[in-house]
């Protein structure tokens, strides 16, 4: 497996851990799937051991506990964080560099979650139909980041390089404004899971 694979991995692993949680996605957590699968992801990409180490303790919280009681407990976590007229913390790009910016907007969609729209639709990438939400969320963007380390055969077959993309699409948008949202999720979460991931994540983008 390539270098480019595990990233494409690693990736994934952060954008599955980040979309709002579900009986399937729980069921992970307790069976310890997940943290063995960033566990693999993390050594072969030889990413910093500490940062690592203390995910894996963290998890070992949930490994074993009912699933109900943890799927609970994350949405509660998550409403806390992201819900409400003032959320927490902002797990859009757009409205998260706005605010950095000292800017307040009533919309969801501004001219940094249109950037995004356009550098996905410059690589293939379009929304679905009937797709009317955020294609900005933290979730979406580590996915597409997925998407282009796997590196997508027609991008190649245009002359263009998969991981070159990568790394601007790193530049422009998510070391913009994810470092910081990993410190926001960190210090508003409730609960060790999301504290964790945000924790690991942000070692892993120190990296990148």
């Amino acid at each position: 497996m390539s270098d480019a694979t595990h990233l494409g991995n690693i990736f994934k692993l952060f954008s599955v851990a980040f979309t709002p949680v579900t009986e399937q996605s729980v069921k992970v957590i307790v069976e310890g799937t997940l943290a063995d699968d960033v566990a693999t992801t993390w050594k072969a990409l030889d990413l910093p051991a500490e940062a690592l180490e203390q995910f894996l303790a963290t998890m070992e919280q949930y490994r074993g506990r009912d699933a109900e009681e943890v799927l609970h407990e994350l949405r509660i976590d998550w409403a806390h964080m992201y819900m409400g007229d003032r959320p927490r913390v902002t797990n859009t790009e757009g409205l998260w560099r706005f605010r950095a910016e000292g800017r307040d907007s009533v919309r969801m969609i501004n001219r940094y979650t249109n950037e995004v729209a356009d550098f996905m639709r410059e690589c293939g990438v379009k929304r679905q139909p009937k797709y009317n939400d955020c294609i900005d969320y933290i979730e979406n963007e580590c996915d597409f980041a997925a998407f282009l380390a796997n590196g997508p055969e027609y991008l190649a077959e245009m002359g263009r390089d998969n991981i070159e993309i990568l790394g601007n699409f790193m530049d422009d948008h998510m070391l913009k404004w994810a470092p910081g949202f990993c410190d926001d999720v960190v210090r508003e979460s409730t609960t060790p899971y999301y504290q964790a991931l945000a924790a690991l994540m942000q070692a892993f983008l120190n990296e990148f």
